[in-house]
């Protein structure tokens, strides 16, 4: 026999005996030692609501990292909290495994608009471009023009939420004065006089019955005596024909 066929004998027993070792060391390492060839899962605790530094120290405590994500306002969170994960709580994940946090940016703060010298319509448009409401509108004898803006609430330049509610005052005119008592007068006199309190002559009647010179005033409505602000009118009957 050839010192070549003496080698050969050997070697399926060698091939043999190398696959058996392999094959034990994969079931020791498998079963004796699995956490050093196989990633370990963790779930993923919940994290939303709470500060994003306690966030992360709780993903890192479960074995996890964190992220920061988009950021935003929100009326209903403070600033700083998480407002949502990704992946989201309660699933598996491996170890080391990233989770992204989106961040509340707190509630969006605004200056409210300068109004005072707008009209109503202007000032309602103002606030609703900024993204505010309109709150609480109310009105006040002022010799501005009727329904110029006087004054806001809050004053403008103060910063508020959006949305928040700004109220605002605007004038009803001059104040309220007594009707005069125009009866009997010459139609002339009684338009001079209505004008120049501020009135305005409106519809004007007349009765031929009356027994009162011809164009003079046998009644007005309002009554003398009322209250009413400048611009009003007054409706007049006159004595005779048109």
């Amino acid at each position: 026999m050839s010192w070549r066929g003496a080698a050969r004998r050997p070697l399926p027993f060698l091939v043999v005996g190398t696959i058996g070792f392999l094959l034990a060391y994969v079931i020791v390492a498998l079963f004796v030692f699995p956490a050093t060839l196989t990633a370990t899962d963790v779930a993923v605790p919940n994290v939303t609501g709470i500060p994003y530094a306690d966030a992360t120290a709780m993903l890192a405590k479960a074995g996890l990292k964190a992220a920061r994500g988009e950021q935003r306002y929100d009326n209903t969170a403070p600033s700083g909290a998480v407002l949502a994960q990704n992946p989201l709580p309660g699933g598996k994940q491996p170890a080391g495994f990233t989770v992204v946090l989106d961040v509340s940016r707190g509630q969006r703060l605004i200056e409210v608009p300068r109004l005072v010298g707008l009209t109503r319509q202007q000032a309602q448009q103002t606030l609703e471009n900024a993204g505010l409401e309109v709150g609480v509108v109310s009105q006040a004898d002022n010799d501005a023009p009727l329904g110029q803006v006087l004054s806001t609430t809050p004053a403008a330049g103060a910063r508020v939420p959006v949305p928040s509610p700004v109220g605002f005052t605007v004038s009803a005119g001059p104040a309220a004065v007594s009707i005069p008592d125009i009866t009997g007068q010459d139609v002339n006199a009684a338009r001079a006089l209505l004008t120049q309190l501020g009135f305005v002559v409106g519809t004007v009647s007349y009765d031929s019955t009356s027994n009162l010179p011809p164009n003079a005033v046998i009644s007005q409505t309002p009554s003398a005596g009322s209250p009413a602000h400048a611009g009003a009118r007054i409706d007049i009957t006159l004595a005779g024909r048109p």
